[in-house]
C-alpha cells in the first residue's frame, strides 16, 4: 500500500488522486479517438468529456457521503478530502449518464453512437482507477485463505477491521475486470451492430462482474439489505441487478428499432484511432434522431 507517491513538506501527491486523474485522461483520449472514427464532432465530445468528468466525481462522492454519513457528520470538511478515497462507482454512473443525456440532446448528437464510443473508455478508466483504490488501501476485501490474499500494513484502513489478516484484493479484481472489458469491447466492436449495442452490453457485463466481485468485498452492516441462504446482498448488488435488467430491455428495444442501414464491417469499429488521424467517415447504422430519446 502506497497512499502517498511523493511528499515535499506539506505538499503531497496521493496515489488515489493521481491514478484517478490518469484514469480520466486516458479514458477521455480513447473516447475522443473513437468518436472521431465514428464521425462525431470532437469539439462537442471534448465539452461532453469535461461535463462527465465533473459529474462522475460529484455523483460518486455524493453517494459515498450519503451512505457513510456517520463518518462525516462530525467532520463536514472531510467531504472534500477526495485524495483519501471515497467515491461510489454507481453514484458517478447515474449522475454522469443523466448529465450526458441532457448534453447530447442539447448538442444534437446521436446518443447511442456516443455511448458506443464511450463504452471501452469507461472500462479502461475503471481498470486504472481501481489501482488507485488498491494503493490507497480503500475498498478492501474480506478475509481469505487463498494464496493471493493481501495483508495490508498496520496503518491501512483495513487494519481496524481485520488486523493482520490476509484479505481478498477486491480492488485488483475490479481493476482486472475493467482492463478485460476494455479489450473485449474493442474486439466485439469490430462486428456489425446497431447503435447502442456496445454501450448497453458493457453496462450489463460490468454490472454482472461487480455483482460477483462484491461477494469478496467488505462493507459495513448498514450497506446490507438482507440474506438469501448464506449470502448477504448489499445496495450495490441491487443496483447491479437493476442495471442488468435495464441493459437487456434497452438492447431489445434498440435492436427492434427501425434503422437507416447497416454499419459496414471495420468502418468506425473496434480500433482506437490515433490522435490527429482523420475520421473514417460517418456511419449510418441505427442513427439516432437529431434530438435522441432519453
Amino acid at each position: 500500500m502506497h497512499p502517498t507517491v511523493v511528499k515535499f513538506g506539506t505538499f503531497a501527491i496521493h496515489s488515489y488522486g493521481l491514478l484517478l486523474a490518469v484514469a480520466f485522461l486516458a479514458a477521455i483520449q480513447v473516447f475522443l479517438a473513437r468518436g472521431r472514427a465514428r464521425g462525431l464532432p470532437e469539439d462537442r465530445l471534448s465539452t461532453l468529456s469535461l461535463w462527465l468528468l465533473v459529474l462522475a466525481i460529484l455523483g460518486g462522492r455524493i453517494l459515498f457521503v450519503l451512505t457513510h454519513w456517520d463518518e462525516y457528520k462530525g467532520d463536514p470538511v472531510g467531504v472534500f478530502r477526495l485524495w483519501e478515497g471515497g467515491l461510489m462507482l454507481y453514484g458517478g454512473y447515474i449522475l454522469a449518464i443523466l448529465g450526458g443525456i441532457l448534453y447530447v440532446r442539447h448538442a444534437r448528437l446521436p446518443a447511442w453512437r456516443v455511448g458506443d464510443a464511450a463504452a471501452p473508455a469507461m472500462a479502461l478508466g475503471i481498470g486504472i482507477g481501481r489501482l488507485g483504490c488498491f494503493l490507497n488501501g480503500c475498498c478492501y476485501g474480506l478475509p481469505t485463505k487463498l494464496p493471493w490474499g493481501i495483508q495490508f500494513p498496520p496503518e491501512s484502513y483495513s487494519s481496524g477491521v481485520f488486523p493482520g489478516e490476509r484479505l481478498h484484493p477486491s480492488q485488483l479484481y475490479m481493476s482486472f475486470s475493467g482492463f478485460a472489458l476494455f479489450a473485449i469491447l474493442l474486439a466485439m466492436d469490430r462486428k456489425r451492430r446497431f447503435d447502442g449495442w456496445l454501450f448497453w452490453t458493457y453496462i450489463a457485463m460490468d454490472a454482472a462482474l461487480r455483482f460477483l466481485i462484491d461477494f469478496t468485498r467488505y462493507y459495513d452492516e448498514t450497506s446490507f439489505l438482507g440474506k438469501i441462504g448464506g449470502l448477504s446482498f448489499n445496495m450495490n448488488q441491487l443496483l447491479s441487478v437493476g442495471l442488468i435488467a435495464t441493459s437487456l430491455i434497452m438492447l431489445r428495444v434498440l435492436k427492434n428499432r427501425p434503422s437507416a442501414g447497416t454499419l459496414p464491417v471495420g468502418e468506425g469499429a473496434g480500433a482506437v484511432a490515433a490522435p490527429g488521424e482523420p475520421p473514417e467517415g460517418e456511419t449510418r447504422a441505427g442513427d439516432a434522431p437529431a434530438v435522441p430519446p432519453a
